[in-house]
This record gives structure tokens, sequence and C-alpha cells, in this order.
């Protein structure tokens, strides 16, 4: 798995192609949900945060970067507090937005003790390479209620041509971690991704969204 100092040194050098300023489409088109606590791991500073807050959704973001918060907070011109612990807590005070800093296997969850009963994955488990992956689903399991519905968006794309992250993640594995998924879209984002993608020749490099029943 890629270390932290790979996550941080690309948030201190700006290398964040994987940041889209104007939000995720597929979660705006595919996203029914209001009124849940959503846990949204290895968040950035996406502007998603606040599309599901301003929905009626209570977001949990954790992010390893610390800069990541602040520049969320400051970009989105959201007061905010801070508070300290094992993973500094940085909460807006306006919006129902917090953001956990820190080791995503560190978090034990929120303070009050309440699952969430949401997640909205775009960035995390596309982040993690195969070996480690079932760590993941599982340490994400445990903090979410057993009946929490779900948006994930993953990659497809020929990883004998071209390296993660983000990895690719084959319906297949999808599909083993959480069986009652549905693949509702997958189209080609060559020409938005990384430009690395590109250069290795890779003709395609689908993004895949999934969703639990509504």
């Amino acid at each position: 798995m890629p270390s932290h100092d790979y996550w941080l040194e690309r948030w201190r050098e700006q290398r964040i192609a994987f940041h889209e300023p104007g939000g995720n489409g597929a979660l705006r088109r595919h996203w029914p949900w209001r009124g849940k606590r959503v846990l949204v791991p290895f968040c950035g500073k996406a502007t998603d945060l606040r599309w599901l807050a301003e929905l009626g959704n209570e977001v949990v973001g954790v992010e390893l970067a610390e800069s990541a918060a602040r520049d969320f907070f400051a970009e989105q011109e959201l007061d905010h507090t801070i508070t300290d612990g094992p993973l500094p807590a940085y909460r807006g005070t306006e919006v129902p937005i917090v953001i956990h800093v820190g080791d995503y296997f560190a978090f034990d969850g929120p303070l009050d003790g309440r699952r969430c009963d949401a997640l909205y994955d775009r960035a995390a488990l596309v982040a993690v390479p195969g070996g480690e992956r079932a760590r993941y689903i599982e340490h994400t399991k445990n903090l979410l209620t057993s009946d929490a519905n779900r948006l994930v968006i993953t990659f497809c794309y020929d990883q004998g041509a071209a390296v993660g992250p983000p990895f690719a993640v084959p319906d297949d594995e999808v599909r083993g971690y959480w069986s009652d998924l549905t693949r509702l879209e997958a189209y080609c984002v060559l020409e938005q991704g990384p430009p690395k993608f590109r250069a290795a020749g890779l003709s395609e490099l689908l993004e895949t969204v999934w969703r639990s029943p509504t």
C-alpha cells in the first residue's frame, strides 16, 4: 500500500489530479439518500462533502493530510473548530461536516459511538492495492451499520500496462465485498483521468458506479 509519506508528499506538492473541483457527477446522478450519517474515507478536500451536507446528511470524512482538511474549510469559506485527539477533528460550525485527520485504520468512528448508516467511496477503495483491500473493507464495515446505504465508484483498466494508484478493481471483486451492490453505469474517463494512464498508452479507463438498494 502506498505509504503515508507518499500521500502527504503529493498533498504538499499539490499533485492531486484525483481532486475534482466541480465534484463528482456520478454522485449527483445516483445519490438518493437524505438524513444519513455518511462515511467518506480518504475524503481529501472534496466539494462532494458540502453537496452531501446540503442534502441534509451528516458527513463524516477521514483524511490523512491535515492540509486537505484546512483547505476544504478555507476554500468552501466555512467556519470550523478543531478538536484535538488521536485523530484531530475539523468540524464545521454551520454545516454538519467533520473531517477526522489521520490514518483511516486508526479511526474508530464518531465520538458519540453511533455508526454511520451510509458510505460514499470514490477515492478510497481504488487507492488501496489488492493485497490490502480486504482489510480496508473489513474496517469500513465495522464503521457502518449492517444496513448502511452505499455508493461506491471504482476504476477498471489494464493494470499490466499502467500502475496505480488509482488501482483497477474488477467487477467480480466488488461483488465479492458487497453482493447486494448494483452496477449502475460505466464510462470512459481516460481524458479526464491522471496523465500517466494516457502516457502508458491505455485506450480505456472506465469509471464504474455501484449502489446498494434504495
